[in-house]
């Protein structure tokens, strides 16, 4: 796999930037990230259980989704979807539970461009409420966290494609 995740987030700055390219459709990376049965296979690190209460990505809707660590440590997320736009961009607000004060939400954006030779480039830019909320969030690893999960929704499309 040569597809690599960037994570950028410049220094007194609220804001990071997630880019990756899918050597697939952007309708096939936009319904991994709508459609919930795909979704929790590549979401989360394989070693975690993932439990989805809510996932209605419709403009207005909302998704809660929770998962289990190793030691048993619970941690939750949720947020209110503001604007789907299939399969161009998804608006919405993102919120981990109780991390860093319960309350702080980043905006999120994400869009999904076509891209020569049937490929796509999902660009995701989140906005914290401070600099020290984005820090925060950057310092769980989310950097190692998204290339894992990216690495095994790149080997979910790659099989759709092939069946």
């Amino acid at each position: 796999m040569t597809n690599k995740t960037t994570v950028t987030a410049e220094p007194n700055k609220q804001e990071l930037f997630i880019t990756r390219e899918f050597d697939a459709p952007r309708e096939m990376v936009f319904e991994a990230f709508t459609n919930p049965e795909i979704f929790i296979k590549w979401w989360l690190a394989k070693e975690n259980e993932m439990k989805i209460d809510v996932m209605d990505y419709q403009s207005g809707g909302k998704y809660r989704y929770t998962f289990t660590i190793a030691k048993g440590a619970k941690i939750g997320f949720n947020g209110m979807i503001h604007d789907v736009t299939s399969p161009e961009r998804i608006i919405q607000t993102a919120e981990m539970e109780g991390f860093p004060v319960k309350g702080h939400v980043c905006l999120e954006t994400m869009l999904f461009e076509t891209l020569e030779g049937g490929k796509t480039k999902l660009m995701i830019q989140d906005v914290f409420q401070s600099v020290e909320d984005r820090d925060a969030a950057v310092a769980t690893g989310m950097e190692h966290g998204l290339e894992e999960g990216f690495g095994r929704l790149e080997s979910i499309l790659n099989q759709k494609q092939t069946n």
